[in-house]
C-alpha cells in the first residue's frame, strides 16, 4: 500500500515537473497568446524593445516613449530618406522625358528628310518642345505635391 502511494506521488510529481518544462506554458513564445508581454486585444506586443512600453492611451493611439531628441532624429532620418527617394524619382522621370524628346526630334528629322529649313519641321519641333516642357512641369508639380504630403502627414 505504501509503495503504491509513493509511486503515485512520484508519477504526479514527474507529470507536474514535465508540464512546467513545456515551452508553450508560462509565456515562453514571443508574440503569441502565451507571451506575457503580448496583448491579444490590441493585436501586438505591449513592450517594444526599441521604444519601450507602448500602452494605448485614451485617445485610441499609442503613447510615444521616445525622447524629443529621438523623435526629431527619427523625423530627420525619414525626411532625408524621402528626399533621396524623390530625387531618384525626379532623375528617373527627367531621363525618360529627355530620351523620349530626343527620339521624337529624331523621328521628325527623318520624316522631313533632314531639311531643317522646312517650316513644317520647325513647327513640329516647337510642338515637341512644348509637349515635353509641359510633361516636365507636371513631374515637378507631382513631386512637390508628394513632398508636401510627406510633411503634412508626418
Amino acid at each position: 500500500m505504501r509503495t503504491s502511494l509513493v509511486s503515485g506521488v512520484l508519477v504526479g510529481a514527474i507529470a507536474l515537473f514535465l508540464a512546467g518544462c513545456d515551452p508553450s506554458v508560462g509565456g515562453r513564445y514571443y508574440g503569441s497568446s502565451y507571451d506575457p508581454f503580448y496583448n491579444g486585444y490590441y493585436g501586438g506586443p505591449l513592450y517594444d524593445p526599441y521604444y519601450g512600453s507602448s500602452y494605448p492611451y485614451y485617445g485610441g493611439g499609442y503613447y510615444d516613449r521616445r525622447s524629443p531628441w529621438e523623435a526629431v532624429r527619427d523625423y530627420e532620418q525619414a525626411h532625408e530618406r524621402k528626399h533621396e527617394q524623390l530625387e531618384y524619382k525626379y532623375d528617373k522621370a527627367m531621363r525618360r522625358l529627355d530620351r523620349q524628346e530626343r527620339e521624337a526630334q529624331e523621328k521628325a528629322y527623318r520624316k522631313y528628310g533632314g531639311n531643317i529649313n522646312d517650316p513644317r519641321y520647325q513647327e513640329r519641333l516647337g510642338e515637341i518642345d512644348r509637349k515635353y516642357d509641359h510633361k516636365r512641369e507636371k513631374v515637378e508639380r507631382n513631386l512637390r505635391k508628394e513632398h508636401g504630403r510627406f510633411h503634412r502627414d508626418w
